[in-house]
């Protein structure tokens, strides 16, 4: 398993952010309890999948670091609301929030390592894309998974924030923060093997 710094070193690295930054970002995930406090004394803490998720989604956006808890609060919560392919409710689509299914996300890539480092057109090939939305109603987030040579994207979102305000002006501006099963796969096979050998 991957330590505090481990964990900030590799998410630093995939995500293209300063490690100092995201030494900060990871200090208020902790404070706020959004991280796993780390021991005290010699002992290093083992990081989770889920320390791993809500620190991709906090630096997935370069804002402030004082920002970290409030973009983590907002976006791991995010309810599962349907699978796009075929309109369904999706009570429990890789996880029940967003913040589970990026850390479900995180843990399945090391595991099927083989799979996702397929090329497209082999029948066993898996793949992820992560994408996370900011737009003037609220936030939304899917993940899109490839398996079986069949896609599924999975939304995420509060379906009434989506109608809230219907009468204000009409605005487009979306952010969007990508990424793919390259982030997760190396995060994840930090939390799964460590660093130290």
């Amino acid at each position: 398993m991957a330590t505090q710094k481990e964990l900030v070193a590799v998410v630093a690295d995939q995500m293209g952010i300063p490690i100092e930054t995201v030494t900060v970002i990871d200090r208020y995930l902790a404070e706020a309890g959004l991280r796993t406090r780390a021991a005290r004394g010699r002992g290093n803490t083992p990081m989770t999948y889920q320390d791993a998720a809500n620190l991709i989604i906090a630096t997935a956006w370069e804002a402030n670091p004082k920002d970290a808890v409030s973009l983590v609060e907002a976006f791991a919560s995010l309810p599962a609301y349907r699978v796009k392919e075929n309109v369904s409710v999706a009570g429990d689509a890789l996880g029940p929030t967003f913040g589970d299914a990026l850390a479900a996300a995180i843990e399945a890539v090391p595991r099927h390592k083989r799979e996702f480092s397929l090329d497209d057109d082999k029948p066993e090939h898996m793949s992820f894309t992560v994408k996370m939305y900011r737009e003037w109603l609220g936030e939304s987030a899917e993940i899109h998974l490839v398996k079986d040579q069949r896609s599924h994207t999975f939304q995420y979102e509060r379906p009434f924030e989506r109608r809230k305000g219907t009468d204000k002006i009409v605005r487009d501006l979306r952010r969007t923060a990508e990424f793919s099963q390259i982030t997760l796969g190396y995060v994840g096979e930090a939390i799964a093997e460590g660093f130290s050998k």
